[in-house]
């Protein structure tokens, strides 16, 4: 069974509770100097200016669902029911999912000219995310995966990375400009020019780690002193820190950088610190169709929670929430609920 979110307290959508700081917010004056903003460089958020909440950047890909009996072993041959072409990615789930919950998504992407980038931007649109910045290659296949998904609906997802995005620095410049949260995987060659160049222009950064590939702290330290909201699933945590998800591990990796670190872990709820506090969310069963793209719903949520003015706590809830309705869903963005959605979940949970 898939967990929710733990009891929260009254959600304060637009004020900030006594006594408490913003999740993401930069460190004031005594605090710890990790993560913290320069002086003179970090401009606060001008609510007048920044017509963009979420400036979603790159990672993603069309997806090929399967599902299967079990997922195969070596050497094994397995029937697989064809569920579809679905359009995805962790940033474009991620995009979708909040505008769903009420935001103002932009994305920057490039999909190929083929089938899966015409239907990539179309539901973009659908979903309400600008698509102004986003271009399309001539002559390239678009990005896909292939996803296995068995009874319990957990999945194996192969990933086909067919060109690296070659992106225009000085329009997106102008968009940060814009921007409240900029959200980026951190694989991407210009992921620490476009994190710097969000952070000069005043946007929080936040960013997805996952296992695979480089894992090792030579590669994480850079990243995460270039984040403010670092997020990873139970098995990054391991597989970056050789340790198991806990609060504590949380608030000691936001001395790296983060001002919030986030964990998930799916059936087993979340993990969410920052440099005032640290807590673990157990949740509420659902019935799982579905895991793919949950933790993308995750981090949509908790963008929605955190630029609402939510405490670390309600934001951790109402994020955990969105993602366990999410897993009710066949595909990435089976089942994106929206605001009403989320709160009526947790109001009937007493959360």
């Amino acid at each position: 069974m898939w967990s929710a979110s733990a009891p929260s307290s009254d959600r304060p959508w637009n004020t900030r509770p006594t006594g408490t700081r913003h999740v993401g917010e930069p460190r004031t004056a005594g605090q710890s100097e990790a993560g913290q903003h320069p002086t003179g460089r970090r401009r606060l958020l001008n609510e007048r200016k920044r017509d963009i909440d979420v400036l979603a950047i790159g990672g993603i890909d069309a997806d090929l669902v399967l599902k299967v009996s079990h997922i195969p072993g070596h050497d094994e041959k397995v029937r697989a029911d064809f569920e579809g072409w679905q359009s995805g990615g962790p940033v474009g789930n991620m995009a979708c999912a909040a505008s769903r919950l009420g935001l103002r998504v932009h994305a920057v992407c490039q999909v190929g000219d083929d089938e899966g980038g015409t239907r990539f931007l179309d539901d973009y649109r659908k979903d309400g995310v600008d698509t102004s910045l986003c271009d399309v290659r001539p002559g390239n296949v678009t990005p896909f995966t292939v996803i296995l998904i068995d009874p319990t609906g957990e999945k194996v997802i192969l990933l086909i990375s067919t060109f690296e995005p070659e992106y225009n620095l000085e329009r997106i410049g102008a968009a940060l400009e814009r921007t409240r949260v900029m959200f980026m995987l951190p694989r991407g060659k210009d992921f620490p020019v476009l994190a710097r160049l969000a952070r000069e222009c005043g946007a929080l950064v936040m960013t997805d780690i996952e296992p695979g590939g480089k894992d090792d702290a030579a590669y994480l330290q850079p990243v995460l002193k270039l984040v403010d909201i670092a997020s990873f699933n139970q098995f990054g945590v391991r597989a970056w820190t050789g340790r198991e998800p806990s609060p504590d591990l949380a608030r000691e990796l936001t001395a790296l950088g983060p001002s919030t670190v986030l964990f998930t872990r799916g059936a087993a709820g979340a993990i969410g610190a920052n440099t005032d506090a640290s807590l673990q969310v157990e949740g509420h069963p659902v019935e799982v169709v579905d895991t793919t793209g949950a933790g993308d719903t995750f981090h949509a949520a908790f963008v929605k929670g955190t630029l609402s003015g939510l405490a670390l706590k309600d934001a951790l809830a109402y994020a955990n929430a969105a993602g366990a309705l999410s897993v009710t869903g066949l595909g990435p963005r089976g089942l994106l609920p929206d605001h009403a959605t989320v709160e009526t979940f947790l109001t009937e949970r007493g959360a």
